[in-house]
C-alpha cells in the first residue's frame, strides 16, 4: 500500500482530515465527529499500512483519537500550533487549511511535535492528577469548616480529615444553621477522604521499576515516584541531566545586552507539577539524608533558603537523572530506608476504600 500523509485537526464535536500521497497530492479530504462512531470511519478510512498522522494538539480532545488510531500502529505525531510557524502564522486560519498544512509539513518533516508517553504512563499522570484535584478539593472544605471554626472563635490546629480531627467535628455543639452546614462538610469530607484513599491505592498498586528505582533517592516516596515518573517519561530522550533540567524549568534565565550576559531567574518552563513535586522532595531530601543537608546549608548561608531548596531540587534533577539511565539505585540513598518505602507502597496497594 503507498504511504499516506494524515493532517487532522480536531475540535471539540469534530474534526477535519487531510490526505495525501507520497507525491504531496491531496487525494482525500472529509470531515468526522469527535465520536467513537467518526474515529472509528477515521480509521477505516485510513487503514494501517504505511500511514503517518499528525494530529494539532488542541486541549485534552485529541487524546481518544489517540488511543484508538495507536491501536493502528500508525506513525503518529502530536503536534502543538504554537509550535509550528506555519500554522501559528497563517492569519486565514481554518479547518481544511490546518489539516492540509499538517498533512504538508508532515511530509516534509517539518513539524515540531511533542513527546506523547506510552498509555501505561498516561495513566499514571491521569491517576496522580486524579489524586491532586481531590486534594484541592478537600482542602476547600477544611476551609469552610475553619470559616465555621473562626465564627465560633473556635481553636483546632490539627489535620481535620484524619480520625482525631473527624472524631473533634463530631462532638461541636452550634446553632442549627451552622450545624447543618458542619454535618453536610463533614459527609463530603469523609466522601474524599474514602475517594483519595482508592486513589492511593491505585497509585501505590504500580510495578514499573522506574518507580521503584526513583524511590530509592532521599525525599522520594512512591507517590513523588510515580508522579515525576509519569511527567518525564522516557529519560532517553533526554541527553544530559542539564537538558533534563531545563526541560523541568529549573535552570536560570539567561539575559543579554550588548556583550553582557547576566542569568536571572529559573525558567519555571515545562511541568509545574513535576517542578512543584521536586521542591517538595528537596524539602524531604534536605531532613532525611545528611550530604544534601550539607548542600543546603552552604548555599542557603550564601544565597538564603528558598534559592537554596531550589538549588536542592536542581541536584535531585541530577540525581534522577543518573538512577534512571543507570538503572542502579541512588548512591544517596539508603537501601533499608528504601526498603521500607517499598514495604509502606505495598501495603498501601492493598487496601480497599
Amino acid at each position: 500500500m503507498e504511504e499516506k500523509y494524515v493532517g487532522i485537526d480536531i475540535h471539540r464535536d469534530y474534526g477535519v482530515a487531510c490526505v495525501r500521497d507520497i507525491e504531496g497530492k491531496i487525494v482525500d479530504e472529509f470531515r468526522f465527529g469527535n465520536n467513537i462512531e467518526g474515529i472509528n470511519q477515521v480509521k477505516e478510512k485510513l487503514g494501517s499500512n504505511k500511514t503517518h498522522i499528525a494530529i494539532e494538539s488542541t486541549g485534552n480532545m485529541w487524546v481518544v483519537l489517540w488511543d484508538k488510531l495507536e491501536e493502528m500502529k500508525s506513525d503518529l505525531h502530536l503536534v502543538h500550533p504554537l509550535k509550528t510557524k506555519a500554522i501559528a502564522s497563517n492569519k486565514l486560519k481554518n479547518d481544511k487549511l490546518d489539516a492540509k498544512m499538517l498533512a504538508k509539513l508532515l511530509r516534509g518533516d517539518m513539524l515540531v511535535c511533542s513527546y506523547v508517553p506510552p498509555r501505561d504512563v498516561r495513566d499514571d499522570r491521569e491517576t496522580v492528577r486524579l489524586r491532586a484535584s481531590l486534594v484541592r478539593m478537600r482542602t476547600q472544605v477544611i476551609n469552610k469548616i475553619r470559616s465555621i471554626f473562626h465564627k465560633y472563635c473556635i481553636k483546632y490546629q490539627g489535620p481535620l480529615y484524619q480520625k482525631s480531627g473527624m472524631e473533634f467535628l463530631n462532638t461541636l455543639d452550634l446553632r442549627p444553621v451552622d450545624m447543618s452546614a458542619l454535618k453536610s462538610y463533614l459527609e463530603t469530607l469523609k466522601t474524599l477522604n474514602a475517594q483519595i484513599e482508592s486513589v492511593n491505592s491505585q497509585i501505590a498498586d504500580n510495578n514499573n521499576e522506574d518507580v521503584r528505582l526513583l524511590m530509592s533517592v532521599p525525599g522520594i516516596d512512591y507517590y513523588s515516584a510515580v508522579l515525576i515518573h509519569s511527567e518525564i517519561g522516557d529519560i532517553s530522550r533526554f541527553p544530559s541531566h542539564n537538558k533534563l533540567a531545563s526541560w523541568v524549568g529549573l535552570v536560570p534565565s539567561m539575559h543579554q545586552s550588548g556583550t553582557s550576559f547576566y542569568t536571572g531567574k529559573i525558567t519555571k518552563e515545562g511541568s509545574k507539577r513535576l517542578r512543584w513535586i521536586l521542591v517538595q522532595c528537596a524539602h524531604a531530601s534536605i531532613r532525611a539524608n545528611t550530604k544534601i543537608n550539607g548542600f543546603y546549608g552552604k548555599i542557603a548561608k550564601r544565597r538564603g533558603d528558598n534559592k537554596a531548596v531550589v538549588a536542592v531540587a536542581r541536584k535531585l534533577v541530577k540525581i534522577i537523572y543518573a538512577v534512571l539511565t543507570t538503572r542502579n539505585p541512588s548512591l544517596y540513598g539508603d537501601k533499608i530506608k528504601t526498603e521500607k518505602k517499598i514495604k509502606r507502597m505495598k501495603k498501601i496497594a492493598e487496601r480497599t476504600a
